[in-house]
C-alpha cells in the first residue's frame, strides 16, 4: 500500500472525543470550576498535534526533495516508529495545559511543576514537541546521497 492510499486514521479523534465527553461529565458534576477550554483540552491537543505534524512534514519534505536528478534518492518508511509521535503529543498536551493555566490564572495545580504556566516551561514544551516531530520525520523520510557520475 502506498502512502497516498492509506486511510485516514480517526482513532486519535475518537479517543480525544471520549476524553472530552468524560471531562464534560466531570465538569457538570464534580469539577464545576473547570473552563470549557480545559474540558476540550484533548481535542485541542490532537488538532494542534495534527497541524504541527502537517507543517513540519511539508517543511521536511521541501528540504529533502531531490535537487538535480540522480544525486539523491528518497526512501520513505511506512513502518516508522511511533515513539516520537507519542512524545510530541505528550509535550503538546503539557504545552496546551500550561497555556490554559497561563491564560486562566493560578488555579488548582494538577501536575505541580508541570502545570505552572511559566513562559520558560511553555517555550521548552513547544520546542520539545517540535523537535520530536523533526525526529519523527527524519525517521520516515531518509535521503540517500550518491556521488554524481561523470562520463568521460
Amino acid at each position: 500500500m502506498s502512502i497516498g492510499q492509506q486511510p485516514i486514521q480517526l482513532l486519535g479523534f475518537y479517543l480525544a472525543g471520549m476524553l472530552c465527553l468524560g471531562s464534560a461529565v466531570l465538569k457538570l458534576t464534580l469539577e464545576g470550576h473547570w473552563s470549557w477550554w480545559r474540558v476540550l483540552l484533548p481535542l485541542w491537543t490532537v488538532l494542534g498535534h495534527t497541524i504541527l505534524y502537517i507543517v513540519v512534514g511539508f517543511i521536511w519534505l521541501s528540504f529533502v526533495s531531490p535537487r538535480p536528478p540522480g544525486e539523491e534518492d528518497i526512501t520513505i518508511r511506512e513502518d516508522a516508529p511511533q515513539r516520537y509521535e507519542f512524545a510530541a503529543m505528550l509535550c503538546g498536551l503539557l504545552f496546551a495545559h500550561n497555556l490554559l493555566e497561563r491564560i486562566e490564572g493560578a488555579g488548582q495545580r494538577m501536575w505541580v511543576w508541570l502545570g505552572t504556566g511559566e513562559w520558560q516551561l511553555l517555550f521548552v514544551l513547544g520546542l520539545l514537541s517540535l523537535m520530536f516531530q523533526l525526529f519523527f520525520w527524519s525517521e520516515v523520510v531518509r535521503v540517500n546521497h550518491r556521488a554524481a557520475r561523470r562520463d568521460k
